[in-house]
């Protein structure tokens, strides 16, 4: 019986520290945690105060963890943001595997919990050498950075939700805004190596792919995830610090634009999630979900018509409509009215069916601003990408992740009236400086920060992203190639 006790710690170890996502150092961390289960195990008190409350939770976690590894600040927020509809979206396309291996996790523990039990001689030594070697072990790294993590997301909402009650402290040199109307697309989940736009070999976006317009190919993102990402693009920060009522909106605003916001995304209240808290300064929001249990899977063409509203509202100045779609969420199949590539790789074939349906948005819009034969200007950027963690041939599972470059290279587009040529600007620049160029764009000069276009921000080759809870280099992150088509 010592043997299968041996053998079920090991496996247990093995499974907890793949589950919350320290695969990639199993062998040290997972070996601190094989001693500990041996060493506690000869106390009955301590896996139940101890092993089990922690081995608990991160069994709970082993999902989230195994596809998307040690938990981070984006994704406490998603876990904490996302309505019931996307829980249940996100549970229905976890593999079989996974839930098998989750099933086995939760025999193992409870094996472990009733029947292991190791005898030593030297008690205390045996605990001392215990307590050394859960230190060092996956589920004390699992615990520290749940902490980091969420420590850091509450630190964001207090700021954003601080913002809600203050006054922009914008100081306007220079008002010349040279378009009567502009629109800020915000896209989602999509890395710009799977546009035709940016040399795909598939025809994912036919319209941006010939249309004239300005397209950065070397846009970085800040974060790899939506609720830690779009604060620090749509509003000034440096990295983990966030200033977030100095944002585009407030900008816009103090700029007298008229702004409206509408999104395809979830709306629980003004101060729950960080979009919202950045969109409630708008003049006019105007959500398509409420975020509760009834919150129905949207197609982002119902944001159309909202938009041709907008557009059609008579104002003496400027305007700024900004369009917040689900683009390329998962699960990209809810996402589509129909797959237009039909490839083996169903996936694959549904993501790149969202690149075709967004693209398809962009056109429609653009065609309706060309209509009211006033001059405008188009952006569209998306908030982050996604990276490859099937090691099946043939197979994607495209998910969020911050390890990998695709995770931040995302497009970064100009459309406007007056522009007559497809220019692709080979050159990185840094979400983080989305703030200075959107100055720019909307032609307004403020004491806070320059006013810079994408061809005035200088070159820069130690780009930082935001990497779970720390800044790190771009360069240093892997590499993630897209996906050869099989049809």
């Amino acid at each position: 019986m010592k043997y299968l006790d041996v053998v079920i710690t090991l496996l247990l170890s093995l499974l907890l520290t793949i589950g919350v996502g320290y695969e990639d150092t199993i062998i040290s961390v997972g070996g601190c945690l094989f001693l500990t289960l041996i060493f506690f195990s000869s106390k009955r008190w301590l896996k139940w105060l101890l092993i089990f409350p922690i081995g608990l939770i991160a069994t709970l976690y082993f999902q989230t963890g195994y596809i998307y590894g040690r938990p981070n600040i984006g994704i406490i927020a998603s876990l904490l943001e996302t309505n019931k509809r996307e829980s249940i979206e996100f549970l229905c396309a976890i593999p079989i595997k996974v839930w098998l291996l989750n099933i086995t996790l939760l025999m193992v523990f409870g094996y472990y919990l009733i029947q292991v039990e190791f005898k030593f001689k030297w008690r205390k030594s045996v605990f001392i050498i215990g307590c050394v070697c859960f230190y060092f072990s996956s589920l004390s790294l699992f615990i520290s950075h749940c902490y980091k993590s969420t420590e850091h997301y509450i630190n964001q909402m207090d700021a954003l939700k601080n913002s809600i009650h203050q006054s922009a402290n914008w100081t306007i040199l220079k008002m010349k805004p040279r378009y009567k109307t502009y629109v800020l697309i915000i896209g989602e989940s999509m890395r710009k190596d799977y546009m035709s736009s940016y040399g795909y070999p598939l025809n994912t976006t036919p319209f941006l792919a010939t249309t004239p317009g300005v397209f950065v190919n070397g846009y970085l993102s800040t974060a790899s995830h939506t609720a830690v990402s779009l604060p620090r693009t749509l509003g000034v920060s440096h990295g983990l610090d966030l200033h977030p009522v100095n944002n585009i909106i407030t900008l816009a605003n103090a700029a007298k634009m008229k702004t409206i916001w509408l999104s395809n995304q979830g709306f629980i209240g003004k101060y729950d999630t960080a979009v919202s808290a950045i969109a409630v300064h708008a003049s006019e929001k105007h959500f398509l979900k409420k975020g509760n249990f009834l919150t129905n899977n949207t197609s982002d063409y119902a944001l159309l018509p909202l938009f041709k509203r907008a557009l059609d509202q008579p104002y003496d100045g400027s305007k700024l409509i900004v369009v917040h779609i689900m683009g390329s969420h998962e699960n990209f199949c809810d996402r589509i009215k129909k797959d237009n590539y039909n490839l083996k790789d169903k996936d694959l074939s549904c993501y790149l069916s969202t690149y075709n349906q967004t693209d398809t948005i962009i056109k429609t819009i653009v065609n309706a601003l060309k209509a009211t034969q006033d001059s405008y200007s188009l952006m569209y950027f998306s908030d982050h990408g996604l990276n490859n963690i099937s090691t099946i041939k043939g197979k994607t599972q495209l998910v969020h992740g911050d390890l990998y470059k695709q995770n931040y290279e995302v497009p970064l587009i100009e459309i406007a009236s007056d522009i007559h040529q497809h220019i692709m600007l080979n050159k990185q620049i840094s979400a983080f400086n989305f703030m200075s160029i959107f100055s720019n764009w909307i032609g307004v000069k403020t004491a806070q920060l320059p006013s810079l276009n994408v061809y005035q921000l200088p070159q820069n080759k130690k780009i930082q992203v935001l990497s779970g809870n720390q800044m790190v280099l771009f360069e240093s992150l892997k590499n993630d190639p897209d996906e050869i088509i099989h049809r």
